[in-house]
């Protein structure tokens, strides 16, 4: 049995991120492996999506995650990590592509 997921294209994870919280209001879970700046493998198991401080997130290409319990509350003493999203390889088990020819 393969239980390999599928990768998924840069747009469809931004696309997913878009999506902050459920129509009941309470907040979507992710998870996420990226590279920090300072070239850290980081992996979220469990992480929301937020602001990224004063960035404008389109112009800068950045997503703020931060880690949380399985209910979305953020875990104490953790902080917002603006995350490029070049930097994000795996968003909830799916490997990330950079697809540059468009679906036909």
């Amino acid at each position: 049995m393969n239980n390999k997921k599928e990768p998924i294209s840069r747009q469809q994870m931004l696309q997913m991120l878009d999506i902050r919280r459920t129509p009941e209001g309470k907040p979507i879970v992710y998870s996420a492996k990226f590279v920090e700046a300072s070239g850290k493998l980081r992996f979220f198991p469990q992480c929301i999506v937020c602001g990224a401080g004063r960035m404008n997130i389109k112009q800068q290409r950045v997503r703020g995650l931060q880690p949380c319990d399985c209910k979305g509350n953020p875990d104490p003493g953790t902080h917002v990590y603006p995350v490029r999203i070049d930097n994000i390889l795996e968003f909830n088990g799916h490997k990330v592509v950079c697809s540059l020819i468009p679906n036909l």
